[in-house]
């Protein structure tokens, strides 16, 4: 009886670790070319702050590990490097100004620990 206790235990916790590797409890993706295991491991590895995880439907899709206010610093670099003004916040979406060209940012926090921006293809 032990022997079969035993085996049902190891069983289980193969069935769970296989069950949380694969990211399954995560909620969905916005974009359907990457895996949820394939983006935490980016977030996760990833030495640069924001990181391209896809591309899909005209957008940009980054993804980052840090904490919003810290992002939201790195996303404002990145923006201001390529000539682009932050003007404000609405909610979670960006405005940024580049002359008399308006282009809004959207981040949508994806699970806890991961937050996710999607640009417009180009920027």
């Amino acid at each position: 009886m032990k022997k079969w206790i035993l085996l049902f235990v190891i069983l289980f916790l193969l069935a769970v670790y296989a069950a949380l590797s694969t990211k399954f409890h995560y909620p969905e993706l916005p974009f359907s070319n990457k895996t949820k295991q394939e983006v935490a491991k980016l977030a996760v590895s990833s030495e640069l702050p924001l990181s391209k995880v896809a591309q899909q439907d005209g957008f940009v899709w980054l993804v980052t590990d840090d904490s919003l206010d810290v992002a939201l610093n790195s996303l404002k670099q990145r923006m201001k490097k390529n000539g682009w003004e932050f003007v404000e916040q609405n909610g979670s979406s960006y405005l940024f100004e580049k002359g008399n060209e308006k282009v809004f940012i959207e981040s949508q926090q994806w699970t806890g620990n991961f937050l996710l921006f999607q640009l417009p293809i180009g920027l």
